[in-house]
């Protein structure tokens, strides 16, 4: 990996760049100038979704940058409460982006129903085939629930964006998504600034005159995640992309492994339904 517009492959024959800016909490002209700034910089995949309430001020960016859709990955969500609505979900989405198709389009959480999980991601798998959604993927999803998905439908999603920070790897269903070729997608990569002054990760930032948050995220890419940081600052923004003149040692890899809780920061996928 040499930088942000580096991609890797994707089950479906696609490309995903392996570095993305998250959208979430930020709102009107503040998140329109920090997705702006994204691009700007180099980045090249958007992280959106419904239930951010912000794709209208996402859209007014990517609106600036209409000359490269092509070059542009850009990714929604459909929510569970909207998992009957799906296809109105994502024509929404699209409207409220500015955008003609979309790049990939995820299942926000899996709910406790089944049944309502998959019809709705056959409802995206059927927009697929009419070329408004180029990736079909879940989010959220364990893996009795991305089987399920395998049964029905004779395929993995080629997406399964996830928690996944130094304390909470979900280092099992990792493996087994990367098993079959499944990209992850890690959400709330920093944790938020959890690690600003963990003694471990600081040493090892101090070593390569690298700040936590950047240490973090090589950790990420060097672990086959997809990370997806979210600012509203530009210095920030342009920061957390400055990861790619560096690398981790194996032991420190392992420093970093170590870390793991067990705990989660968010909502449990098995019980959540909005």
């Amino acid at each position: 990996m040499s930088g942000l517009t580096d991609r890797r492959p994707l089950l479906d024959g696609r490309e995903i760049p392996v570095f993305g800016f998250g959208c979430y909490n930020s709102f009107g002209e503040e998140m329109t100038k920090a997705v702006a700034a994204a691009v700007e910089t180099g980045y090249r995949y958007i992280d959106s979704a419904a239930r951010y309430a912000n794709e209208d001020a996402v859209g007014a960016a990517l609106r600036q940058f209409a000359g490269m859709r092509e070059e542009l990955f850009v990714l929604t969500k459909v929510w569970v409460t909207a998992l009957d609505e799906a296809e109105e979900s994502v024509k929404h989405s699209m409207d409220q982006l500015g955008v003609e198709y979309l790049d990939a389009v995820l299942i926000h959480w899996p709910g406790t129903d089944a049944a309502r999980r998959l019809r709705a991601y056959e409802a995206l798998l059927k927009l697929r085939d009419r070329q408004l959604i180029r990736t079909v993927g879940v989010s959220n999803f364990q893996w009795n629930q991305i089987e399920e998905i395998q049964r029905e439908f004779g395929a993995y999603p080629a997406i399964n964006e996830l928690e996944i920070q130094p304390a909470y790897q979900q280092t099992e269903l990792q493996d087994q998504c990367g098993a079959q070729g499944i990209v992850r997608i890690a959400y709330s990569p920093i944790g938020r600034g959890r690690y600003q002054e963990d003694p471990v990760v600081r040493a090892i930032g101090q070593k390569y005159g690298k700040t936590p948050s950047q240490v973090v995220l090589r950790w990420h890419l060097q672990r086959g995640t997809v990370p997806i940081p979210k600012s509203s600052h530009p210095e920030r923004i342009r920061e957390n992309a400055a990861v790619f003149d560096f690398q981790l040692e194996p032991e420190e890899m392992e420093r970093m492994n170590r870390l793991e809780t067990g705990v989660r920061a968010g909502l449990d996928p098995l019980t959540f339904n909005g």
